[in-house]
């Protein structure tokens, strides 16, 4: 089954969203904004981005007279290309002034699916006496976000970028839409056969993710079992990505560009692979909400082991339960000067 939004659609959505209700008022310490965004992306330009010269194309020009080989330079780095939330509720988006007039605008379509039998998706961290939960039994760690994909508005941060195809701010996914399969409503992800085979496609690494693990990719719905909450939702950020980095996935989603080569503003463009976890060219995270701790200052890719006493994510977990991650996704490009010949390349990609 594959169902994807439309262009059009999604901007329908977009207008309907910024006309209804504002966002409520949190600590500015667990939430991001578009200038914190697009400030984040630029200050992590250096250690996120890996631009470098990585070959040269060689193009045929040729005029009424004659014809010659012309050349460019080819570039390669990684672009902010989509801001990942995953949340309680409408009411706690980590992304407010975006996220919350989007998830609330979709609740009626919620209603709709699901024939009045929709309510908040969201499960909090419980407590077992007046102690972190973090304390209580390991089997009742399960816990349920809606999430969403949105295109980030920060993602020309080089001089010379390439152009991704992603537009800014514009929703390519969102959970309520996806009921039916995020909510585990219809078990059509329980067909892959990573859903029950352990160690496939598991968030982690040694031994094929079985002695590290932070979770399993399928099946891709919103729910997990970790006891961490910021990989809890790096868990179903990377399941997100993954099925909107495909095409033909069974999931209401509009695809972001992957694979394959694409011409756009003048640039030749070698599209990202599909996102894929525990790999550096599918794809590099970074924390955007709550904007603090190291998970906010680099960019990883999720899976790797704790060394020490320190876990990842630690110093970074929202009072709402409500997360945001940037995803980094790699590109390369050379500017068009005629019929492209082939190109030599080197570097990372």
């Amino acid at each position: 089954m594959r169902t994807q939004c439309g262009a059009l659609q999604r901007g329908l959505l977009i207008a309907v969203a910024l006309a209804s209700g504002g966002p409520v008022a949190r600590a500015a310490s667990e939430v991001t904004t578009t200038p914190l965004l697009i400030a984040q992306a630029a200050a992590s330009s250096l250690s996120c981005g890996y631009w470098h010269v990585s070959g040269v194309c060689f193009w045929l020009h040729c005029t009424i007279f004659s014809c010659k080989v012309r050349t460019s330079t080819r570039y390669s780095h990684m672009r902010p290309d989509a801001v990942v939330s995953t949340y309680h509720d409408a009411g706690s988006h980590p992304w407010p002034e975006i996220g919350v007039p989007i998830a609330r605008a979709t609740q009626g379509a919620g209603k709709a699916i699901l024939g009045g039998l929709f309510d908040s998706a969201g499960s909090r961290t419980r407590t077992s006496q007046g102690r972190a939960f973090a304390n209580s039994r390991t089997d009742r760690m399960r816990d349920f976000k809606d999430g969403d994909l949105i295109g980030h508005p920060g993602g020309a941060i080089f001089p010379r970028s390439c152009p991704s195809g992603v537009q800014a701010f514009r929703p390519y996914y969102q959970s309520v839409l996806d009921s039916f399969v995020w909510r585990g409503i219809l078990p059509v992800e329980l067909l892959h056969p990573a859903s029950f085979i352990p160690g496939l496609r598991e968030v982690g690494t040694g031994g094929f993710g079985l002695i590290n693990t932070w979770g399993n990719v399928y099946p891709r719905h919103g729910d997990t079992t970790q006891q961490h909450p910021v990989k809890g939702a790096a868990v179903l950020s990377q399941r997100i990505a993954d099925f909107t980095t495909r095409a033909g996935q069974p999931h209401v989603y509009s695809q972001l560009p992957a694979n394959g080569v694409s011409r756009r503003n003048n640039d030749l463009v070698w599209n990202p692979p599909s996102a894929r976890e525990n790999w550096l060219r599918g794809g590099l995270w970074q924390l955007s909400a709550p904007p603090v701790g190291a998970a906010a200052a680099a960019c990883t890719v999720f899976g790797f082991a704790d060394l020490g006493p320190l876990s990842y994510g630690d110093f970074s977990t929202s009072s709402t339960m409500s997360y945001a991650f940037t995803l980094w996704r790699p590109y390369g490009c050379c500017r068009i000067r005629g019929a492209f010949i082939g190109a030599i390349t080197w570097g990372l990609w």
